[in-house]
């Protein structure tokens, strides 16, 4: 099923600016997608249940973004996937199931500028969907723990600069943990953990710990 949704007069070409796609099994969360999106200033709305259809798509119409939840003929990350192949690529941002194994990861390495849980707070999708859209990357921090596990300090082919301390730092900001938290593992008092995540977002380059994150795992910092 293909669906769309024009906040302008028929017959006049798509603004890619203001057009997105929004793929998912369920209607009901296609319509609440739809309305965040809205809200954000995307009018021209394109809705499908089929990540194929999502990548035919985004080739033909070139929108700005495209939301990935749920697909029913191919899973989420080849959707992300085929979608991030089309040129000019849009924005995506995936909302991925509340389940131990999401591919937060992956879908970030592949390109994916925000991931949010599927069935979350509409606010997250909101910040994700607003973040890509400035050219940051946004983790929804109840995924932050999806990426403990294979995330562990290592030495990368290119460190941009982090000392060890900061590695450390930037693993225990992946698994979740708060200011206070990382204070406490490490031995250190808050105003010094504070003072690393401020060299650590100016070394990537990043405005908080949402977008260090997403930059650290693309750049192979972590994992």
């Amino acid at each position: 099923m293909l669906s769309r949704f024009r906040g302008g007069t028929g017959g006049q070409k798509l603004d890619r600016r203001t057009h997105a796609v929004i793929v998912d099994e369920l209607a009901i969360a296609r319509a609440g997608i739809a309305s965040v999106l809205r809200d954000l200033g995307f009018d021209e709305l394109t809705e499908t249940h089929s990540g194929r259809d999502a990548a035919a798509i985004a080739a033909i119409d070139s929108p700005a973004l495209a939301v990935v939840g749920a697909v029913t003929d191919i899973s989420m990350v080849e959707t992300a996937r085929r979608v991030l192949r089309v040129r000019p690529a849009p924005i995506v941002v995936a909302l991925v199931p509340p389940a131990a194994d999401q591919p937060v990861g992956y879908l970030l390495a592949l390109g994916v500028r925000g991931v949010v849980l599927r069935g979350g707070p509409t606010v997250e999708l909101g910040d994700a969907v607003e973040a890509a859209m400035k050219g940051g990357q946004f983790v929804a921090r109840g995924l932050h723990r999806s990426l403990a596990g294979t995330v562990q300090p290592r030495e990368p082919a290119v460190d941009h600069g982090l000392s060890a301390r900061e590695r450390e730092v930037l693993a225990l900001l992946a698994e979740g943990r708060s200011n206070r938290e990382i204070a406490s593992a490490l031995s250190v008092t808050l105003a010094t953990v504070k003072s690393h995540l401020v060299r650590i977002y100016a070394k990537l380059e990043a405005k908080n710990r949402n977008e260090a994150l997403g930059k650290a795992v693309s750049l192979g910092l972590l994992g």
